[in-house]
């Protein structure tokens, strides 16, 4: 990790696509309980954004050294669990 301006863009990029993709399934899907599915996914998306961001905004003051690097690690450990957790609910619309 870099930086935290990177990081911050690199949860924006990434959660992003996901919106993208669930957007994507939103137009190709006519079923409406999908359709709902999917509106649950981009809420998920954007209140872990949200969180994430004010996660790296406010830190604990007392976080030094490796325990900060630790905790950023974590954050971006939770963005890329959360992304895979989503596009997996959106492979499994494939399926059905």
């Amino acid at each position: 990790m870099a930086n935290i301006k990177d990081l911050k863009k690199d949860i924006n990029f990434l959660l992003e696509e996901v919106i993208e993709t669930c957007f994507l399934h939103y137009q190709l899907n006519e079923d409406k309980a999908k359709k709902e599915e999917i509106d649950q996914i981009i809420d998920d998306i954007i209140v872990t954004r949200n969180d994430l961001i004010h996660k790296i905004n406010n830190p604990d003051k007392e976080l030094k050294g490796s325990a900060q690097k630790k905790y950023f690690t974590e954050l971006l450990n939770e963005m890329m669990g959360k992304a895979d957790e989503s596009f997996e609910k959106l492979g499994d619309f494939e399926k059905k």
